[in-house]
């Protein structure tokens, strides 16, 4: 896997976007729009001298050999510019398909003229009737003699106005039957009885009506009649829907950074608008719609050459969700223009028309959303993870930009899938189905991490030195997600994941050599100790103090929220040693034995019925120097480091996977009166939805481990986007899970943990908790940071 761009990409990038600034501004746009043509032949001219009307043709063919990566560069600096020429049209599409299906002459002609930009092909397919069925169509191709006669009709061919070649589909021998062949005509424009009517857009573009009036053609202009023209139309189309997506992601960046500017300079009442942090929270959650195009966007690139059933999840859900979030980036960015934002005169209107544009071409978002859902009924296509085997001859699994794992990893997850299949008990797995809380109850988590720890797997994340497993990123995202297959225990929280990196980066020897071992073998279960009833999220207010005393710290107050700390041994805490100077700088960082003298734990029982948290006090509790981590002062640092693997210190993507799996079943099993939900239209189109935000998250969550595998920092922006929705998925899931329950959601069953009651049928169990479920999904946007944090930190970052 490597979704990391190269420098020869780097450079494509950075020259299209510095030459459509410097050539094609809104002003150019407005003019070009407004002339006779429609369109700027110099432009075009300058696109070929630049090699992009090359760019995604093979050398033999006289082009550059780029791929769909390429070209979402070039789409992606298109949509921030507004280009009119039809690059789409012309060279993705109409020239995709010619060098697909075409013959040595035709391609020779039509993709030499088009490389030289002397020429501009067009499809001519859909029809009034056609739809989302690709097949619907009746124009009709009816061999006379050495000729074929076209007789139909083909409204709004884009790129139709600067066509000088269509390519025209048509049902072979003039039957209307759906059954019967396709096959693909190039027909000059100047054909006589071929007759173009030009057709104004929404956007400002144009395009054409077509009527074929008895069109004869050679049968020499008959693309290759022995292919599967559907096949390779269909395939031509989601090449062209995912450079759609990018020129999406170019157009909702450029309304970011326009948005941000404007209120940055705008000033109401005697302050910028970007102070207010209302307007500040707004622009936050359209850089998390714009972070989430830009996965689905990339997950579309890389699909294009994928299988068909991938490729219809990875482009149709990234129409179906970019669809949906660039139509809220736009409406969101007029409003925050005001008045200007609803003018002529500046972009933002036609930024929001193009959008609109797209989302009614090649498919509307409803559509894509349907082809989604019609692909994602099959289990292996969902539950499916989006990194693939090498054992396709796709190009784009070969080298390059890629989503494949390399032999040696595919080694490796077959390991993990055998070794979970053979040591994961079922009694440990329906404890985990029947677990309503974010961690499993800790004697079935220990029970598994020490089958874990025998094998050595306990701590993935950890270091070989301290007795980790020395995994590559990669390795630990396959495991996460054999994990979540099988049906794993939660279990690794502030034991592994928070305190451990702590100790192992600011532990003395003496620390790391005692704490370590003791956690990897389950002898110490840790809760954590930020919050205070006073102190949320604003944890430099705290109030629990430590007065040295000698070699011990006395510590008084008290801590809140602390999860399972019933059943920890110990608990890291911040705890303040000084009042002075600021209030971060008085902060230290401890660690606390639970069975000290003067520790109280009171019980605090969450919504879902379920004791996971806690009030810890402390009345003259004694700790050890020796149990400080770092320096007196240093703990605001500390926190800081700890909060990173809280907040997004491990992958998510398999457990969201892993319970819109289970989602899928209970929507798969009939209801006590006969119904399946998978056959509730509703129902469907919000699983769906779902669906390709969980595809969405996966990707960005795949695209920043690839970035820190290549030495680099995914950025706060992406990292607190993936923990927002994160947290609204899981959310999601869990509502629309405990729609399903009807009457029996008033049915409430109070015992926990609920694994000890007696064995039902799974689909049943599954029914029990999801009420359960859904009430402690609340908690994921409060807890790691709540997600108005999370804004807070993307718009400090967009506002710098």
């Amino acid at each position: 896997m490597d979704l990391n761009y190269s420098d020869e990409q780097l450079l494509l990038k950075e020259s299209a976007e510095r030459f459509l600034k410097d050539r094609y501004d809104f002003e150019k746009r407005t003019r070009i729009l407004a002339s006779e043509t429609g369109f700027d032949a110099g432009i075009w001219s300058e696109m070929a001298d630049l090699g992009w009307l090359a760019l995604p043709f093979a050398e033999e063919n006289g082009g550059l050999g780029g791929g769909a990566v390429e070209i979402s560069l070039i789409m992606e600096a298109i949509g921030r510019t507004l280009v009119v020429e039809p690059y789409l049209a012309s060279v993705i599409l109409a020239g995709g398909l010619v060098e697909k299906l075409g013959s040595e002459e035709q391609k020779a002609e039509i993709l030499g003229q088009l490389i030289a930009g002397t020429s501009r092909p067009a499809l001519a397919h859909a029809e009034r009737r056609t739809g989302v069925d690709l097949g619907n169509i009746a124009a009709t191709g009816t061999k006379k003699g050495e000729n074929y006669v076209l007789s139909g009709e083909k409204p709004l061919v884009l790129g139709g106005p600067f066509a000088d070649i269509f390519i025209v589909s048509a049902r072979l021998g003039g039957n209307t039957n759906p059954e019967r062949a396709i096959g693909l005509f190039a027909v000059p424009a100047n054909a006589a009885g071929l007759t173009r009517t030009e057709v104004k857009l929404v956007d400002g573009s144009r395009a054409s009506d077509l009527v074929l009036d008895n069109v004869s053609v050679p049968a020499s202009a008959l693309l290759d009649a022995d292919a599967d023209t559907l096949a390779e139309i269909e395939a031509a189309y989601d090449r062209a829907n995912a450079a759609l997506s990018f020129e999406t992601v170019g157009i909702m960046d450029a309304l970011m950074d326009a948005t941000v500017a404007y209120t940055k300079e705008r000033v109401q009442f005697g302050k910028p608008l970007a102070s207010f942090q209302a307007l500040q929270h707004r622009m936050g959650e359209m850089a998390v719609k714009c972070q989430e195009a830009r996965g689905s966007a990339l997950l579309a690139t890389l699909s294009v050459d994928a299988p068909r059933p991938m490729r219809i999840r990875g482009v149709s859900g990234a129409r179906a969700k970019i669809g949906k979030v660039s139509r809220s980036v736009a409406q969101e960015a007029i409003q925050l223009h005001g008045a200007m934002g609803f003018s002529e005169e500046m972009p933002i209107g036609a930024w929001f028309r193009r959008l609109y544009a797209i989302e009614n071409t090649f498919g509307t978002t409803a559509d894509h959303l349907k082809r989604y859902g019609e692909i994602i009924r099959d289990t292996k296509v969902l539950s499916g993870s989006l990194l693939r085997t090498g054992d396709t001859d796709q190009p784009e699994l070969r080298e390059g930009m890629n989503l494949r794992m390399t032999e040696e990893e595919v080694r490796f997850r077959d390991e993990a899938r055998a070794f979970l299949e053979n040591h994961l008990d079922e009694d440990l797995k329906r404890a985990e189905r029947l677990n309503p809380s974010f961690l499993a109850d800790p004697a079935i988590g220990l029970k598994w991490q020490a089958k874990l720890n025998d094998k050595g797997w306990v701590a993935p994340s950890w270091p070989k030195q301290y007795g980790g497993t020395g995994w590559t990123l990669a390795e630990r995202y396959i495991f996460d997600q054999e994990c979540e297959r099988a049906g794993e225990p939660h279990f690794r929280g502030a034991s592994i994941k928070m305190i451990a990196p702590v100790i192992m980066r600011y532990g003395n020897d003496a620390q790391k050599d005692f704490y370590l071992p003791r956690i990897l073998s389950g002898e110490d279960v840790w809760a954590q100790g930020y919050s205070e009833p006073g102190s949320g999220s604003d944890l430099a207010s705290l109030k629990t103090k430590a007065v040295l005393d000698g070699d011990h710290y006395v510590v008084n107050g008290s801590k809140i929220w602390s999860t399972l700390a019933h059943h920890a041994t110990r608990m890291f805490a911040l705890v303040r040693t000084a009042d002075t100077g600021k209030k971060q700088e008085g902060i230290t960082f401890i660690l606390i034995d639970l069975k000290s003298p003067g520790v109280t734990i009171r019980p605090i029982r969450s919504i879902c019925g379920t004791h996971e948290f806690n009030q810890v006090f402390f009345d003259d509790v004694k700790v050890p120097v020796s149990d400080r981590i770092g320096e007196e002062g240093e703990g605001w640092d500390i926190a800081k480091y700890l909060l990173e693997f809280e907040r997004g210190g491990a992958f998510a993507g398999g457990v969201l996977r892993s319970m819109l799996a289970r989602l899928h079943r209970l929507a798969s099993e009939p209801l006590p009166d006969g119904r399946k939900m998978f056959d509730d239209p509703l129902f469907m189109a919000r699983f769906a939805e779902i669906a390709t935000d969980v595809d969405a998250n996966d990707m960005l969550e795949l695209a920043a481990m690839s970035k820190v595998q290549a030495g680099g920092n995914p950025g706060s922006v992406p990292s607190s986007t993936m923990k927002i929705e994160r947290s609204r998925i899981r959310q999601s899931i869990a509502e629309l899970a405990a729609s399903i329950l009807g009457p029996d959601a008033l049915r409430w069953e109070q015992h926990r943990p609920l694994h000890e009651l007696p064995e039902e049928a799974e689909i049943a169990e599954e029914r029990k908790v999801a009420s359960a479920v859904y009430f402690n999904s609340r908690s994921q946007s409060i807890f790691g940071g709540s997600n108005e944090i999370q804004l807070e930190i993307i718009a400090k970052t967009l506002l710098r």
